[in-house]
């Protein structure tokens, strides 16, 4: 695909005009990795830092950066980046800037869309890099692969303002500017906030100087054995990604999920070719998914009209879409369509309830 077609359909995307599937086709095997953090960090220096050490290993990188919008124009107030600039002429890196358009959680609406776009398109490496971030905009770590928060000495108790957002969705921890003073106090504080407990994983640490690439090659190591398991369907299982629940309002809804339960929302979106309103909460390592019907044409309205609010769906994380549709279709199974992109940028696929013991499955590429 040429950069100008590729080009024309990230515009596409952008304004959230659905692709053809035939570009999201290819599921790719690019890593894509979210670049998070508060305002200051140097996350555009250390992006910048991490395209050059992987331009140098051979590979080839697709950077999303989103920018607030202007008020005047709507567009990203940073447009491509003063400090990208030296990779505009290398036929191995896409740089693409969005504009948050009013969307809060550090990212713009399309962005998943456009990643995925990156990923069909071959790119080795999608990076995302957020807008400067506070406690509640999390979104990109259920965008990502690999989520780096991006830390810097001095911020005191900066981060334990943020520790309960931010903090928590760390996969890897960079302290940039690591030859300021603060450093090691930085990495003990983030080691103290880990051992009270960080879920299943714990992340890893690295110090950068990222306007000299200290400590950018280890980085980049670490980001390309992540890669390596996310290639190998052995090293990967299937997992329950959500369960999706159909309702009549989501306002309805929400409080019980919100207040009683205290569960928190990680994106409200709508999806207009499937004519929902969606929002994902957190549900331990899985999540729930409440489906609002746009119109009365819509598949949840349907449902709602024949069997009422409920379960609609369940849906499972693959290692490998396109090998599972393939065993599905040679053993008989009947699919409802082809791969397309739903809410949150996924890649998914349904399995029709005749096939599935009377439930529908939604099967989502990992």
């Amino acid at each position: 695909m040429s950069p100008r077609e590729l080009a024309r359909l990230a515009t596409l995307a952008e304004n959230g005009i659905p692709l053809p599937d035939k570009h999201l086709a290819s599921q790719g095997e690019g890593l894509i990795i979210g670049a998070t953090g508060p305002p200051g960090a140097g996350k555009s220096s250390l992006v910048d830092a991490l395209t050059a050490e992987v331009r140098r290993r051979g590979k080839t990188v697709a950077i999303i950066a989103v920018d607030p919008s202007s008020r005047t124009t709507g567009g990203a107030i940073l447009g491509d980046r003063v400090r990208m600039q030296r990779h505009h002429a290398d036929p191995g890196v896409f740089i693409r800037s969005m504009a948050t358009r009013g969307a809060t959680g550090g990212l713009a609406r399309t962005s998943a869309a456009l990643s995925q776009l990156f990923r069909a398109a071959g790119f080795d490496f999608i990076i995302v890099e957020t807008v400067g971030v506070g406690q509640d905009e999390i979104d990109v770590a259920a965008l990502a692969d690999v989520t780096i928060v991006v830390l810097v000495p001095g911020m005191g108790d900066d981060i334990q303002a943020i520790k309960a957002g931010v903090m928590e969705i760390a996969d890897i921890f960079v302290i940039n500017k690591a030859d300021h003073p603060g450093a090691a106090q930085v990495q003990h504080e983030i080691q103290a906030m880990l051992s009270l407990g960080h879920g299943t994983t714990i992340p890893a640490i690295f110090q950068t100087v990222a306007t000299e690439g200290s400590g950018v090659p280890e980085l980049v190591n670490d980001l390309e054995t992540r890669q390596r398991k996310l290639r190998d369907p052995k090293s990967q299982t299937w997992e329950i990604d959500h369960l999706g629940i159909a309702v009549r309002s989501l306002d309805e809804a929400l409080p019980f999920y919100a207040n009683d339960l205290g569960l928190s929302v990680l994106s409200r979106e709508t999806v207009e070719h499937e004519k929902v309103n969606v929002v994902m909460l957190p549900a331990g390592a899985s999540r729930i998914e409440l489906l609002e019907p746009l119109d009365s044409d819509s598949t949840i309205a349907k449902f709602l009209e024949k069997r009422g609010p409920g379960i609609h769906h369940i849906a499972m994380r693959v290692p490998d879409l396109n090998a599972t549709i393939r065993r599905l279709e040679g053993a008989g199974a009947r699919l409802l369509g082809s791969p397309r992109c739903g809410a949150g940028g996924h890649v998914y696929v349904f399995v029709h309830p005749s096939s599935a013991g009377g439930v529908l499955w939604e099967l989502i590429q990992q």
